[in-house]
């Protein structure tokens, strides 16, 4: 099992993340809106939604969202979530995202890094490729990453930290142009200590307008934040990038 197919369905990841940044959220959400509109571009692919969080946000904004996630606990929550909310515009299934789904859509999302995790560079642009496939001529592809280079400059070795009784530890470490982090848990509430390892590629705008451009798609936009800030490599918290299909 891949390390992303055993973490992502932990119980834990969510307990870990539980407190991702709702109003970052809705930031994004504004970015895409103003960038993506519905009035144009209103049937969503949200590639690799964990849990539904922008999913439903945009929903709520009068979208049409298929989400697409590999872990089925991360969709299980997401359908429950909409189904709480009563949302009639957004469906979830779990897939791969190395695996073409056979629609198409008025643009594609990828976003809170989810993306760099294969070993063999080839695996993470076919995922480039299938977003290609995938979207309608004149498509747009949103996708939204880690900025590497401030990763490599500000990486932080260890952490540590406790959630409902569950203690924490987090280390951090690049190796081969990838960043890795091993998070061990324990806690009385687990029968033994539990660790994962998340692994994600540091590459960087330069491999991204590369491989955009050979895979058929014309880079339009690169902000450095949710709020639609400009790029600066050192600086920027984000790179996300909007691209058209060609």
């Amino acid at each position: 099992m891949s390390w992303f197919e055993e973490w992502f369905d932990s119980p834990l990841y969510e307990k870990i993340y539980a407190n991702r940044n709702r109003e970052e959220a809705a930031q994004l959400a504004t970015l895409i809106e103003n960038q993506i509109p519905v009035s144009d571009f209103s049937n969503l692919l949200d590639l690799g939604c964990g849990r539904g969080r922008h999913s439903i946000t945009l929903a709520k904004r009068g979208y049409h969202v298929t989400g697409v996630d590999l872990s089925e606990e991360a969709i299980k929550k997401a359908r429950r979530l909409a189904s709480d909310d009563n949302l009639k515009n957004i469906e979830f299934s779990v897939g791969d995202m190395r695996d073409p789904i056979d629609r198409t859509f008025d643009a594609v999302l990828n976003l809170f890094t989810t993306f760099g995790y294969f070993l063999d560079d080839s695996e993470n642009v076919d995922v480039i490729k299938n977003v290609h496939r995938m979207l309608k001529p004149g498509g747009l592809f949103m996708q939204d990453y880690l900025n590497s280079e401030l990763v490599q400059m500000n990486l932080i070795p260890s952490e540590e930290g406790e959630y409902e009784k569950i203690h924490y530890q987090i280390e951090r470490k690049i190796e081969n142009n990838m960043v890795y982090k091993t998070i061990r848990f324990t806690g009385q509430d687990l029968d033994e200590p539990l660790e994962f390892t998340e692994r994600v590629k540091l590459y960087d705008l330069d491999w991204f307008e590369n491989n955009l451009e050979q895979n058929g798609f014309e880079l339009l936009t690169i902000y450095g934040n949710y709020r639609g800030g400009s790029f600066v490599k050192n600086e920027s918290s984000r790179l996300i990038m909007l691209s058209q299909k060609m």
